[in-house]
């Protein structure tokens, strides 16, 4: 962790990321923030926890808007919003998260995942070997941490 820290904040304007530092969970959404890095146990518990209220949104917003004909009626004209709001939330519309750490590409798709999500994913991973992404952060960690040494 300290060492992608120092390398996000020495190298964040040639890897084309806005790396801010620490941040509070609060802060992941803020739209400061391009890139979270924390342990797997951490994060994997952070995202369920997202996810989770995600769903408690969507539920409570949708009981609201249902409860009666005065609220369906005025809840029709933004009924546009709310999809394309719904839309830009939907972990659907990712595909998977890139593993580091390992020697190819590794794309994790969601547990919940259809044909479209791993459609999604598989995209991602022939772009990540396209570009060779792992190769190049491999080359700079090396880079940075020989640094270090000297």
């Amino acid at each position: 962790m300290k060492e992608s820290y120092k390398l996000l904040k020495e190298q964040s304007k040639e890897l084309g990321v806005n790396f801010i530092g620490n941040v509070e969970g609060r802060d992941a959404f803020s739209g400061n923030v391009d890139i979270v890095v924390t342990d797997g146990f951490t994060g994997n518990n952070f995202l369920k926890a997202v996810e989770g209220l995600g769903k408690f949104v969507k539920r409570t917003l949708s009981e609201s808007l249902k409860k009666n004909l005065i609220s369906k009626i005025a809840a029709l004209p933004s009924m546009p919003a709310i999809k394309r709001f719904a839309k830009s939330v939907d972990y659907k519309e990712y595909g998977g998260a890139l593993f580091l750490g390992v020697k190819q590409p590794v794309v994790k798709a969601h547990g919940s995942s259809d044909a479209k999500v791993f459609e999604f994913t598989i995209k991602q991973a022939e772009q990540f070997v396209k570009n060779k992404a792992v190769e190049k952060l491999k080359e700079q960690f090396t880079k940075e941490l020989e640094e270090e040494k000297q």
